[in-house]
C-alpha cells in the first residue's frame, strides 16, 4: 500500500550481554515499523541513561554516545511512528519516570490506548503534568502512580494492564529489570527469545532472526513477562475469552519474513495473490507489475495461479522510506516522486495487471496509474488483495478518519474513475479470511466495521486538541 498509511511502532528489549551489534540488529530490523525516531533506555554500572533521535536506527548509532550501551546489562529499544501525538522530539520514546522511591521506569510501547484522554484528564486533576502529547506518556505516569501506591511492581504493572483499553505491547525497565507485557486482546505482537545468557523481546520474530534465535516463543496476551537476574517470570492476568490480532499485520505491516500470530507473513500474502487471480480466470493481460514491495509477494500468488508473467514495471528505489509510514500526506506524495521508476520500453503498449496489498487513500496508486501511462502503457487493470478499507482504526494504525479513506467516501466505479485504471477488483474479505485460521481471533474493523472491543472517537492529535 505504498504509502497511504502508517505503523504503530516496534519495540525491543535486551537482558544480559547488551551490546551495540546486536541492538542494532535488532531495531534496524524493525524499522519498517516507523521512520519518525529511534531511542534506547538502558541500565548500566554507571547508572541509568536514555539516547534518542529524529530519524532512522542508523542515525541513533551514528552517535558517539551510543556506545555507552556495551556497559550495560539491560536495553529498551524504540523505533516510532506516531499513532497519537505529533512527530515532536519530545514524543520519542522510550519515556523517563522517577518514582516516590527514586527509582526509575522506562517505558516503549507499540499500540494506541483507547481511554488514553479520559486517562489523562483525571491524573492532571490528581496533580500530574505531560510534557508529551502521547498515550504512551499517559501509561508511563499511570504505572509510576500505582507504583506509588504500594511501591510494588508487580501491582502497579497489574492495575495498569486492568485500565488501560485499547491495544498495546509493552517493554519496560524498572531500574535494571525488564518487564514486557501485551494486551488481553492481543492487537500487536511481541515474541522472545534466548541467545546464550541473554534474553531479546521484539515485535517481530524476524528481528531475532538476525542475532540467530531460530527458536522463540510468543509473549502471550495479557501475559506479564519479567526478567532480571534471577531468571524469567510469567504470570497471566486479565485475561480475555477472545483475541482481536490485527489482519492488518498480516496484509501490509509485519515484515514477509516474519511469522505474525502463527501465520506466516509471506505465505498468508501468496495465498491472498493467489485468491485474487481466482476472479480473473477469463481475463487476458500481457503481464503483473506488482507495486514494490507491498504487492510484490501478492504478485508471485497472483502470477503463479494465473500463469502470467510478472513484469518489474516499477523500480523502487530503497533510499526514500515507506511512503505509508510518513505522518503527513505532503512527505508522502514527494517521496512517491522519486520512489518509483519505469522502465519503458518493458511496459509501452501492454495491458497489465498492477497488484498491491491495500488502498486508503488513493493518493499514491493514482500517481503510480499516472507514471505507468505516462510510460506507454496501454491499460492499468488494477488488484488489490485486500477487501476495500472503509473504517478507522482505533487500535494503532494511522488512518483514524473515514474522511480520508477513498472506500468510504466513494463507489467502486468512483474509485476507478479516480485512479485512471481500466478496472479495478479487491478481494473480498470472506476470502481473506478463509486463508487464517480460527478467524474469529482476528480484528478487521477497518474493512468490516466491527468493533469487538469498546471504542472512542480518538484523533492522532487528540491530546493537542485538548489543550487549545
Amino acid at each position: 500500500m505504498i504509502g497511504d498509511f502508517g505503523e504503530k511502532c516496534g519495540i525491543v528489549a535486551v537482558y544480559g550481554n547488551v551490546n551495540t551489534s546486536t541492538t542494532f540488529n535488532l531495531m534496524n530490523a524493525l524499522q519498517h515499523r516507523g521512520q519518525e525516531g529511534a531511542g534506547v533506555a538502558f541500565f548500566s554500572e554507571n547508572g541509568f541513561d536514555r539516547i534518542v533521535v529524529k530519524g532512522l536506527v542508523k542515525d541513533l548509532f551514528s552517535l558517539p554516545e551510543i556506545t555507552k550501551i556495551n556497559n550495560s546489562k539491560s536495553i529498551i529499544g524504540h523505533i516510532r511512528y506516531s499513532t497519537t501525538g505529533s512527530d515532536d522530539f519530545s514524543n520519542l520514546q522510550p519515556f523517563v519516570s522517577k518514582t516516590i522511591d527514586n527509582k526509575t521506569i522506562a517505558l516503549a510501547h507499540n499500540g494506541n490506548i483507547t481511554n488514553a484522554l479520559e486517562i489523562r484528564n483525571q491524573l492532571m486533576m490528581e496533580g500530574h503534568s505531560f510534557s508529551t502529547t502521547t498515550d504512551s506518556e499517559v501509561m508511563l505516569h499511570l504505572i509510576v502512580k500505582e507504583y506509588n501506591k504500594t511501591l510494588n511492581i508487580d501491582l502497579a504493572v497489574k492495575t495498569a494492564i486492568e485500565t488501560f483499553e485499547g491495544a498495546f505491547s509493552i517493554v519496560m525497565l524498572f531500574e535494571d529489570q525488564i518487564i514486557a507485557f501485551r494486551d488481553k486482546y492481543g492487537f500487536r505482537p511481541l515474541v522472545m527469545g534466548k541467545l546464550d545468557n541473554s534474553w531479546i523481546i521484539a515485535s517481530e520474530d524476524t528481528a531475532l532472526k538476525t542475532i540467530d534465535i531460530l527458536e522463540y516463543e510468543e509473549i502471550l496476551p495479557g501475559e506479564i513477562v519479567k526478567i532480571n537476574k534471577n531468571g524469567t517470570t510469567k504470570e497471566k492476568t486479565n485475561i480475555s475469552k477472545e483475541y482481536n490480532h490485527c489482519i492488518f499485520e498480516l496484509v501490509y505491516f509485519a515484515k514477509p519474513s516474519s511469522t505474525v500470530f502463527n501465520h506466516s507473513v509471506y505465505t498468508f500474502r501468496y495465498e491472498c495473490g493467489k485468491k485474487l487471480a481466482e476472479y480473473d480466470k477469463n481475463e487476458e493481460f500481457d503481464g503483473i507489475v506488482p507495486v514494490p514491495d507491498s504487492g510484490l509477494i501478492s504478485g508471485i500468488g497472483y502470477s503463479e495461479k494465473k500463469k502470467i508473467p510478472i513484469i518489474m514495471g516499477l523500480i523502487r528505489s530503497h533510499f526514500t522510506g515507506r511512503s505509508f509510514i510518513q505522518p503527513k500526506q505532503n512527505m508522502r506524495e514527494n517521496i512517491v516522486k522519486t520512489k518509483f521508476f519505469v522502465p519503458t520500453e518493458v511496459v509501452k503498449g501492454k495491458k497489465i495487471v498492477l497488484i498491491d496489498d491495500s488502498i486508503v487513500r488513493g493518493t499514491t496508486m493514482r500517481r503510480i496509474v499516472e507514471l505507468l501511462k505516462k510510460n506507454g502503457v496501454k491499460e492499468v487493470h488494477l488488484r488489490i488483495a485486500s477487501p476495500p478499507v472503509k473504517y478507522p482504526c482505533y487500535f494503532g494504525i494511522d488512518f483514524p478518519s473515514q474522511k480520508e479513506l477513498i472506500a468510504n467516501q466513494k463507489t467502486i466505479d468512483e474509485i476507478k474513475e479516480y485512479l485512471n485504471v481500466e478496472s479495478i477488483k479487491y478481494l473480498k474479505l470472506e476470502d481473506m479470511m478463509s486463508i487464517v485460521r480460527n478467524k474469529e481471533d482476528f480484528c478487521n474493523a477497518c474493512f468490516s466495521g466491527n468493533y469487538k472491543v469498546k471504542v472512542q472517537n480518538l484523533r492522532k492529535d487528540i491530546f493537542e486538541i485538548s489543550q487549545r
